[in-house]
């Protein structure tokens, strides 16, 4: 009875937003379903501009939009509800996870939206008319696809009979958790992510070359200042501390140049929320950039400051995308058991 008592003491001391496990499921099913009946409703009325794709001269997706959340919803719940132990786990993980890789593709365009509103003070679309009501609808599939990653971490780890919190076997009273020591990526994703930092040299090369004067290089004659080579470089920095801090040691506990911070643990929140801001929209960009220049539906094709930029911000996006997952996984804490709990599995050995 104490052992159990302690448990649920140490589990009540949790706060909520370490116990995501179990509110993840039902959140991503109630914002699911309440922005699936809003886009609904939108629909029947004539709406046909969800997330400003025809302005952008693509398809109408809205009402496959209203079919993917609507579907979502249904999903989370299966996830967190006794019926949905009668659908295959897999079957329930990969809808889950399909659902979050839609929604965060969706929003991918959000980030340039939050830096068009920090310069100017409001966000338009490809016209220049305003667009609140598109850079609402990405904010919100940014936080559903969070949701709904969250969703499938936890049910996968509950199928697999493994913590939902920490992904690892143990009893189940805990007393706190264990962060693990400060260590380095594996080789190959510190070798993508100092490719990603490297993706930026043609462009500011030919930025370089155009400020100096090259003809040919910038379009339609403009040439760069230095204080915008200078702006990039600073830009450039902040993007490659970002990415290293991601796969070195000192990215997990400041370092000694941080003075009255050296020794902490970094939050893990500091690194993580910028770069899942920046990562989706940067590698669609780079990447949905270069396959349209690449079939000719952009001028300039692959070769020159276009083909450059594809490579920059792509390269630098996947790469920092695939250092903020192994950061996580290398990051993640460790639930310690309740000290009575393996006191008295110590006894019984």
């Amino acid at each position: 009875m104490r052992s159990r008592s302690d448990g649920r003491a140490a589990a009540s001391s949790i706060r909520w937003w370490r116990r995501w496990p179990s509110w993840a499921g039902h959140a991503a099913s109630g914002a699911a379903a309440l922005y699936g009946c809003v886009l609904l409703i939108a629909a029947l009325m004539g709406y046909r501009s969800f997330i400003g794709v025809t302005d952008m001269g693509l398809p109408d997706i809205t009402w496959p939009g209203v079919a993917v959340l609507l579907a979502g919803s249904v999903i989370a719940a299966a996830t967190v509800r006794p019926w949905g132990g009668r659908v295959p786990p897999r079957a329930l993980s990969a809808g889950a996870w399909g659902v979050a890789v839609l929604a965060l593709v969706g929003s991918c365009w959000v980030l340039l939206n939050l830096i068009e509103l920090v310069l100017t003070g409001t966000v338009t679309d490809v016209q220049g008319d305003s667009d609140w009501v598109s850079f609402a609808e990405r904010l919100c599939l940014a936080v559903l696809g969070a949701l709904f990653v969250a969703t499938a971490l936890s049910h996968a780890r509950r199928a697999a009979g493994v913590c939902p919190r920490c992904g690892r076997a143990h009893p189940p009273q805990v007393s706190g958790r264990r962060h693990p020591a400060p260590h380095a990526a594996p080789s190959a994703v510190r070798r993508i992510a100092y490719a990603g930092c490297f993706a930026f040299l043609p462009y500011f090369v030919l930025h370089t070359l155009g400020a100096a004067g090259v003809p040919g290089i910038e379009p339609n004659g403009f040439r760069p200042t230095w204080y915008m080579l200078l702006a990039g470089i600073c830009g450039i920095t902040l993007a490659v501390f970002l990415l290293l801090g991601l796969v070195r040691p000192w990215g997990m506990v400041f370092p000694r140049w941080t003075l009255w911070l050296a020794g902490r643990r970094v939050p893990r929140f500091l690194p993580l929320t910028p770069v899942w801001v920046v990562a989706p929209t940067l590698a669609l960009y780079g990447t949905g950039s270069g396959i349209l220049a690449a079939v000719g539906v952009l001028r300039g094709g692959l070769i020159g400051l276009g083909g450059a930029a594809s490579l920059a911000f792509g390269g630098y996006g996947w790469a920092l995308a695939v250092a903020a997952v192994s950061y996580q996984l290398r990051t993640r804490p460790l639930c310690v058991p309740s000290a009575t709990l393996t006191g008295t599995a110590a006894r019984g050995s």
